[in-house]
């Protein structure tokens, strides 16, 4: 009987300290929440406004040839640093020479023919006039052919006609010379080779009469047989002169014919100039499209940028951002390339009219740069930070840290709080509590609740990241900028179970009581 007892007793001990067991395993304990603190400090609060752009060149020269040609002299490359008056590029000006020439053999005729009127008229001079006609008309008649010729070879299909027939003949002065290679006649190897040899030279011609060579050539025409016609308008007009003799007005018209010739000279002497570039001021060459004894074409265009031309970026600024902006305010530059590379530079222009989009309105904003990235390049793509607004050397907190209650604004400092006031952990519920009664009562100022107290502020600039305290705190206070919670339950390492299992009888996992 006894040992009945004694067996119930165990039991029942064992069935108390299961439950007990139990009851601190799966009770949990309160949360715990800890302010997250950061101290006021002095510092800078830069705003800034945010975009994106394209680096440039803000000023650039373009240089090019005013008439087709072929490229007989090339000094520089993308990248070279050129002085002002320096040749750059030459075309071939073999028949600009030649023009140049014949008006001034126009002009010391006319200057001659006012001469003659000064001098007075005689038999030699009425010879004179009338050989000066005939050649006259002979050269219209000559530059007339001239010019109908180079118009039948100006036209594409004769051009490539042309230049199938010489590819023809070629073929078949290839064929001729492998024909007496083969045959082992040495007699008829050299005529073939130089017949061949023949055949390439005219097939060199007739495309580059094709790329450009016949235009030229048909315009050359056209100016010499123009010329032509004028001298013979002046070859009549002198034979009608010499014939009736002195008229009013007669000086006048040689003047006039003078003027004419110099007028067509300084023309000829300008084409011949220009087929020579020459760099109008100290720079850096940008682009080159020219290769040498290539024709150039209407996008040979050489570009140069002043040596002392800092780059700049065009960006777009929203129309909600853009009264912030103003010239003189200072930019950081990045580029999307090289994010870790800055530059620096500054507003120097801010559209006044804007550009609508997707029924979006920007505002283009052009910023100088002033200190450059060695790479930095005119093209990229750019990031650009526009301080709008600063504050140097001010008391500041982060921005998290401010709040707002009606129109005022408000720290949360933490607070002694009697002999528990050496830790910073501190219950939820007392933080509530604490909100609650600040919420409820209209007092601002050193309102306490809990561990913390409502503070009053007043504030500057705000960047998103800190805010300017301009009153109401000290530096080295610390402030509230939010709280960090947390759970506990603890598990024992070692405990027993009923019935051999890993449950105890309370349904739980099996497990001692805390240490």
């Amino acid at each position: 009987m006894n040992k009945k007892w004694v067996t119930i007793g165990v039991i029942g001990v064992l069935v108390l300290g299961g439950g007990y067991w139990g009851y601190k395993k799966f009770t949990t304990k309160p949360v715990v929440a800890t302010n997250i603190t950061a101290k006021a400090k002095m510092g800078d609060v830069n705003k800034v406004i945010t975009a994106t752009g394209t680096v440039s060149f803000p000023h650039s020269i373009p240089l090019t040839f005013p008439s087709l040609g072929r490229v007989v002299e090339l000094n520089i490359q993308p990248g070279d640093t050129v002085k002002a008056g320096q040749v750059l590029a030459k075309i071939d000006d073999t028949k600009l020479q030649t023009a140049v020439l014949q008006q001034q053999a126009n002009l010391t005729s006319a200057q001659a023919k006012l001469q003659t009127l000064e001098e007075g008229y005689n038999d030699q001079t009425r010879a004179q006039a009338q050989a000066s006609l005939a050649s006259a008309q002979q050269a219209v008649a000559t530059s007339q052919q001239n010019v109908t010729t180079a118009e039948q070879n100006a036209q594409p299909s004769y051009l490539a006609n042309q230049v199938l027939l010489a590819k023809q003949t070629v073929n078949q002065a290839s064929d001729a010379l492998a024909k007496a290679q083969q045959s082992g006649n040495t007699a008829s190897i050299q005529p073939a080779q130089s017949t061949l040899n023949q055949a390439l030279i005219a097939l060199t011609n007739a495309e580059n009469a094709q790329n450009g060579g016949a235009a030229q050539a048909l315009a050359s025409a056209q100016a010499q047989s123009r010329s032509a016609q004028a001298n013979l308008t002046a070859a009549q007009y002198q034979v009608a002169q010499q014939a009736q003799g002195p008229k009013s007005g007669d000086i006048q018209s040689a003047q006039a014919s003078i003027a004419i010739a110099q007028a067509q000279l300084a023309s000829a002497q300008t084409d011949l100039a220009n087929a020579t570039i020459i760099a109008p001021t100290d720079a850096v060459v940008v682009t080159s499209p020219l290769q040498l004894y290539e024709y150039t074409t209407l996008a040979s265009i050489i570009t140069l940028t002043p040596v002392a031309s800092n780059l700049q970026v065009d960006a777009s600024i929203d129309q909600a951002d853009i009264s912030q902006i103003k010239a003189g305010q200072k930019v950081d530059i990045t580029l999307d390339a090289y994010p870790d590379e800055h530059s620096s530079g500054t507003v120097t222009l801010v559209a006044l009219q804007g550009t609508t989009a997707s029924n979006v309105t920007t505002f283009k904003v052009t910023v100088t740069v002033d200190k450059a990235s060695d790479k930095l390049r005119s093209g990229m793509n750019a990031n650009i930070n526009i301080v709008v607004a600063e504050a140097k050397n001010v008391l500041t907190v982060p921005s998290e840290a401010i709040k707002t209650r009606g129109t005022k604004k408000e720290v949360t400092v933490p607070v002694a709080t009697g002999a528990n006031s050496t830790t910073s952990a501190n219950t939820t519920n007392k933080v509530d509590q604490a909100a609650q009664s600040s919420t409820k009562t209209n007092s601002g100022s050193g309102k306490t609740a809990a561990n913390v107290q409502y503070v009053p502020v007043e504030i500057g600039l705000d960047d998103g990241t800190n805010v300017e305290i301009k009153s109401g705190l000290k530096e080295g206070q610390e402030v509230v900028i939010g709280t960090r919670s947390s759970t506990t339950t603890t598990k024992s390492t070692s405990g027993f179970s009923l019935g051999g299992g890993n449950r105890g009888s309370g349904g739980g996992n099996a497990g001692g009581p805390p240490n």
